[in-house]
């Protein structure tokens, strides 16, 4: 627990707002099975079971592409975020390294 608290601001809101899209999906799913689960309605669950609507499974299909896409677009930002934290890093390593040589310069004196 003491390791997340030392996650930068930027990682804890981004950890903070995927917990809270899964949890409010597996929530929504929760409420729409049960609204429309075959307990509800035994006739209904009978006859989509006969009959598939296309537009249904054309809808469906078109939002997990849309939802594979965003995914994509995600990881390429995630992508992006580690190149820049390494720069970073490599760029703290330089800092941290002036700041010992200047510290053993004033100590020669």
């Amino acid at each position: 627990m003491e390791k997340l608290f030392d996650l930068p601001p930027l990682a804890l809101v981004t950890l903070g707002a995927t917990l809270a899209v899964i949890f409010a999906a597996r929530w929504l799913g929760l409420v729409t099975g049960e609204r429309s689960g075959p307990i509800n309605s035994p006739a209904a669950a009978q006859v989509a079971a006969v009959i598939v609507d296309p537009t249904a499974l054309l809808k469906a299909t078109a939002a997990v592409e849309e939802h594979t896409a965003t995914m994509k677009q995600q990881i390429r930002v995630g992508e992006e975020l580690a190149k820049h934290l390494d720069h970073l890093g490599i760029e703290m390593d330089r800092m941290r390294e002036e700041l010992r040589i200047r510290r053993e310069i004033e100590r020669a004196r």
